[in-house]
């Protein structure tokens, strides 16, 4: 059996498939009942235990494990990554629970960049395991997207994994080929599939928004969710030398991979995030809130890609995301920056932020800024969608 690792043409060439499946109107209920398991999307309310999930050696063993013991950053990171999914296709992981509400684990569809099929993944709390539940999980998912019209699931397990291993054949998976990923080599398990016609339905896909509106429209750009079609100007943004000077450094394909689903996750976990910025229908930026678990308060981050910036688009963005979220009762709002980042000095005065102190609090200084909210006119409406910038 031949092992190697997908790259570059070779990856997109083995992922157009799955992608065209992806893309093209194939969405997963977003609730699942069993006899035993409820499955819905992930909610900040199951941080703590997703955190031990992913503290546990063995999770970490098989599933890329963050290593160590796992706190509320990293977890809240991993599951975001996981949320995105949603979003970007409308399908994605499950969190696991109990008749009694109880968080077990995950079990969905995973299908970050780097991967060349759409994959039932899934993982259990220790006190969880050996109880069947992730077979059970696996058949109502493989089940569940067999009649939603998707055409073909693999499953991509080590060869000493043998519990992950069980799970799959007993949904009727079998072993077709392997793949190298990374330092490790994983047998290809493919699922039996007998896709019933997709049927157009908008009600499945998970763009509700309690915070902030998913769209806003300046005089010449476009703040919009996270598409599929945007991950290969993002990865380029992360791995360029200028840009990750200030972003933490540049990203792999496969960072890259996971930042971009993290992205579109933050929207689903908290309800607002960073947008998409398009100028003419091709991505410019990133621009919006951002508030990892480790920030102090929530952050109006902004980054431009190298070939649009100096076009005054970066100050553009800032100010309608700015606008919009006072409009939505947000009254507070800060940027960290580096000090020697004066590009992004720059933008942060030309909007009226003005610099309040220092902090540390990400491992480097930056200073802060903070921007000027306009009283909130009680006779307004809030989640304004078309702003003017000023001039």
């Amino acid at each position: 059996m031949t092992v190697r690792a997908l790259e570059g043409d070779e990856l997109a060439a083995a992922r157009a498939p799955a992608e065209a499946v992806a893309t093209g109107g194939f969405f997963m209920p977003p609730e699942i009942r069993t006899r035993r398991l409820t499955l819905t999307p992930f909610a900040l309310h199951q941080l703590d235990a997703f955190a031990r999930l992913f503290g546990d050696a063995q999770t970490q063993r098989y599933v890329g494990g963050i290593g160590g013991a796992v706190g509320r950053t990293l977890a809240y990171q991993r599951m975001a990554v996981f949320s995105g999914q949603w979003r970007l296709y409308g399908f994605g992981t499950y969190a696991l629970s109990d008749e009694e509400g109880h968080f077990l684990g995950y079990a969905g569809l995973w299908f970050p960049h780097d991967r060349p099929d759409i994959e039932i993944a899934y993982g259990l709390l220790p006190g969880a395991r050996g109880k069947g539940y992730a077979a059970e999980a696996v058949r109502a998912i493989r089940q569940t997207a067999e009649a939603c019209g998707c055409p073909a699931l693999v499953s991509y397990i080590a060869r000493d994994n043998e519990g992950s291993r069980r799970v799959a054949a007993s949904a009727g998976a079998t072993i077709d080929g392997a793949l190298r990923m990374g330092d490790t080599v994983a047998d290809i398990w493919r699922y039996p599939m007998d896709p019933q016609p997709i049927e157009a339905s908008g009600d499945e896909l998970m763009v509700d928004a309690s915070v902030m509106p998913l769209t806003i429209a300046t005089r010449r750009l476009l703040l919009c969710q996270w598409r599929p079609d945007h991950f290969a100007r993002f990865a380029a943004h992360l791995a360029d030398a200028e840009t990750a000077r200030f972003i933490g450094g540049q990203r792999s394909f496969y960072e890259a991979a996971r930042l971009f689903s993290a992205a579109a996750g933050d929207w689903h976990l908290r309800g607002y995030g960073e947008y998409a910025v398009e100028f003419e229908d091709r991505l410019v930026g990133i621009v919006g809130l951002f508030h990892p678990e480790n920030w102090p308060e929530r952050e109006l981050a902004y980054s431009i890609t190298t070939d649009a910036r100096r076009q005054g688009f970066a100050a553009e963005a800032v100010r309608a995301v700015r606008d919009v979220a006072a409009a939505q009762g947000l009254r507070r709002l800060v940027s960290y920056i580096d000090p020697d980042n004066a590009a992004s000095l720059a933008v942060a005065r030309r909007v009226g932020a003005e610099p309040i102190g220092e902090t540390t609090f990400n491992g480097s200084p930056d200073l802060i800024f903070r921007h000027a909210i306009a009283e909130r006119d009680p006779g307004s409406r809030s989640g304004v969608l078309e702003l003017e910038p000023a001039q």
